[in-house]
């Protein structure tokens, strides 16, 4: 394999997306990606799946790996030979496990016509297919891989031949009118394969600048916004302290004293108060991307632990089975990998330890998504259910829609600033702001409401030695 680094800014940043490209490419096609809060590197060329570019990822602290056509089944080797990067997100677009396959990839008789007819021409046509439009073709085409013929071909009889492991993936995004692999193809494999599965409208070379951020989260942005809202948080996370409290209250905690107890997202201390109510712990971790003065001299005591941090990445540092409970309250939706993380949990967790857990469901803030016309990216119970280990039992795992009204649409995009949720994505000019409430759908009073999907889930530890 070959790689390229893309940095994005001059200041480090902890977090890459380690891209593999699909067969034909080099790095040149992804010069333009620019995904805020995140380094890019970029993999190609399969015609040996050795990877020389390791030193470059242990720089980083949180990996998100992104896997585009033929680049699946190689991303899949990468991710079974390496337990130990601090991989996060497994994305597959466009691809799957079975490259050459009737049923579950590009078939047979498909594959060798392409490759006993392949020359610069042929290439070309190719490329036109795959790109799905001449105007996306001539965007690639400013940008076209240098690769020679004859190591193409090679590269596709090694994509046929390699012997690579089935893994199971985050998600697996599928274009439906993909003239590469065929979409029913994809669907078929990654039924059994993938955790989530979505569906868009697009070709099989996808706009990589629109859909990365819609998957992936720019926590420093997350960060910048909370920390801004922390004056305001209190007294308009009407919602969020409504979450907090039906979350602890389903929570029953065994009565001993010296619990061991680990908080993420713990914000301005309203659901740590309410752990304090409800518990007696022998020692309280509290974790946030930011925590203000207040919080720290509240809440800084002989047992508690404070750190500010990102707990997909700090959660791998916890030592096996030494924890009793995992509480979280609207904060694991941030994260890029929730089944890693719900990994995690199952190891850290005692045997009969406990996670009490609240995230949203994909109806949340669905009048934003309508205005900007775009679909949610939350998992519904269905899918989450599907994520959670088997070491994990589910003793309660409930929704509830939840509705406020507001005099307007900027009054409830307000109420999303002022609390510091990152629904907007990155951040907007005043243009499409104006575009975004004048499209907020309305109530006939003209009123505005946003949802809230809020889902809680209990789960506790199996006991492994029954």
């Amino acid at each position: 394999m070959k790689s390229h680094l893309f940095q994005t800014s001059d200041v480090a940043t902890p977090r890459l997306i380690l891209l593999f490209a699909g067969w034909g490419m080099d790095h040149r096609p992804f010069r333009d990606i620019a995904v805020p809060g995140y380094d890019i590197c970029v993999a190609w060329d399969y015609r040996s799946l050795e990877t020389p570019f390791k030193e470059i990822l242990n720089r980083y602290e949180e990996i998100a790996v992104v896997a585009w056509s033929f680049g699946v089944p190689a991303t899949a080797k990468f991710i079974s030979d390496n337990p130990h990067l601090p991989i996060t997100a497994k994305i597959a677009i466009n691809g799957t496990q079975h490259p050459v396959d009737d049923t579950y990839g590009i078939p047979e008789s498909i594959f060798q016509g392409t490759l006993d007819s392949l020359n610069e021409k042929n290439l070309g046509k190719f490329y036109l297919r795959m790109a799905g439009s001449s105007d996306r073709f001539k965007a690639f085409a400013a940008n076209i891989p240098d690769r020679d013929i004859e190591e193409l071909k090679a590269e596709l009889v090694a994509v046929k031949t390699a012997e690579t492991p089935v893994i199971i993936w985050d998600k697996a995004i599928i274009a439906n009118t993909d003239r590469i692999i065929p979409s029913d193809n994809q669907v078929n494999a990654w039924e059994k394969e993938a955790l989530e599965i979505m569906q868009y409208d697009g070709a099989h070379l996808p706009d990589f600048n629109t859909m990365l951020p819609r998957l992936l989260t720019d926590k420093t942005l997350v960060q910048k916004r909370f920390h801004r809202a922390t004056k305001t948080y209190d007294t308009n996370a009407i919602i969020q302290k409504h979450i907090a409290e039906r979350l602890i209250d389903l929570w029953q905690p065994e009565q001993k004293s010296h619990l061991d107890i680990l908080e993420i997202g713990c914000g301005t201390g309203y659901s740590t108060r309410l752990i304090y109510k409800k518990s007696h712990f022998g020692s309280l971790r509290l974790w946030d991307l930011t925590l203000s003065d207040e919080f720290v001299k509240e809440f800084t005591g002989d047992n508690t632990e404070l750190s500010v941090c990102d707990a997909e990445i700090a959660i791998r540092n916890i030592p096996d089975a030494s924890l009793d409970a995992v509480i979280s309250a609207s904060t694991v939706q941030w994260f890029n990998s929730l089944p890693t993380f719900l990994s995690q949990l199952a190891r850290v967790l005692r045997p009969g330890g406990k996670a009490i857990i609240s995230t949203f469901g994909p109806e949340t803030m669905r009048e934003i998504n309508t205005a900007l016309g775009k679909k949610s990216t939350y998992p519904d119970t269905y899918t989450l259910r599907g994520m959670i280990p088997n070491t994990l039992n589910i003793e309660h795992l409930t929704e509830e829609i939840l509705t406020l009204t507001f005099a307007s649409s900027i009054e409830a995009l307000r109420h999303v600033s002022l609390t510091g949720v990152n629904a907007l994505g990155s951040p907007v000019s005043p243009s499409a702001t104006r575009a975004l409430i004048n499209s907020y759908p309305l109530q006939p009073s003209s009123e505005a409401l946003l949802t809230y999907q809020p889902i809680y889930m209990i789960l506790t530890k199996k006991n492994t030695h029954l």
